[in-house]
């Protein structure tokens, strides 16, 4: 069940943080203006990302040739993070895609991340991520892919949201600073989520094998082929949230209302 984050940081302090940072980072596929949140947001559904077809996997490993599957998930599927919760009746889908990597996702966390996981927690959004990895192929490396991975990784230990929120809010209280990715962090990241002990020994073999970069990939591609090249995108019920208009919480509350029953 998605959980709110420990780091209760007002918005407008991680928001300023960012913004000030963002004055020094190369801009993503989205291209961020430094601004407001709407300046930001309103460029972010016109922005092409890039598809990406193949993507190899680290290691030899059986997991990894094999390309496991999340328990329960089909290839391409994205990932249900409040599986627990007691939907309310006609209670809508949101399906999240967003690259761990993605400057823009960093800072429509930062708006709307409490919102959405108070939302799942009480079954008002049937809440679903879909990883993207554009800012890969931007790169030339794999660490968007990597970070998604670590986070199937996370799940298997039953804590995904807390991994997710410790990756990202992370970054954004870091001031939009990106982390050094890769192996050492994600066991960082796992252990702050709370993994510890045996579990933590098996999210780190899961890391290292590489076992959900396949599904990943695939994730990336079912996505691209159903037209979402670029993030973060929220949908409700599949129909794409206009972040032009729909730019603060309250207002987010008020879409997802409107979906609700639908």
């Amino acid at each position: 069940m998605a959980k709110k984050p420990k780091n209760t940081a007002p918005v407008t302090d991680r928001q300023a943080k960012i913004d000030a940072a963002a004055k020094a980072n190369k801009p993503g596929p989205n291209k961020i203006l430094i601004g407001t949140i709407v300046a930001l947001l309103a460029i972010i559904g016109v922005v092409a990302g890039v598809i990406i077809a193949d993507q190899s996997n680290r290691g030899d490993s059986p997991a990894a040739a094999a390309g496991s599957l999340p328990p329960g998930l089909s290839e391409g599927e994205g990932y249900v993070a409040n599986p627990d919760a007691t939907l309310v009746d006609g209670a809508p889908t949101l399906d999240i895609y967003e690259d761990f990597r993605c400057p823009a996702c960093h800072r429509a966390y930062a708006v709307f991340h409490d919102t959405v996981s108070t939302l799942a927690d009480e079954g008002k959004v049937k809440l679903v991520y879909h990883f993207k990895t554009v800012i890969d192929s931007q790169d030339g490396n794999t660490h968007s892919r990597d970070a998604a991975a670590a986070a199937m990784c996370a799940a298997d230990a039953g804590q995904f949201s807390e991994f997710h929120e410790a990756v990202l809010g992370g970054i954004v209280d870091g001031g939009g600073q990106q982390p050094q990715w890769g192996d050492a962090f994600f066991t960082s990241a796992a252990e702050q989520a709370g993994i510890t002990g045996d579990a933590l020994t098996t999210f780190d073999s899961c890391v290292a094998d590489g076992t959900y970069e396949a599904y990943i990939s695939g994730v990336d591609q079912a996505s691209a082929a159903e037209g979402v090249n670029s993030t973060p995108q929220y949908h409700l019920n599949g129909e794409l949230v206009d972040f032009q208009t729909v730019n603060t919480p309250e207002l987010f509350v008020q879409a997802v209302e409107n979906a609700t029953g639908q």
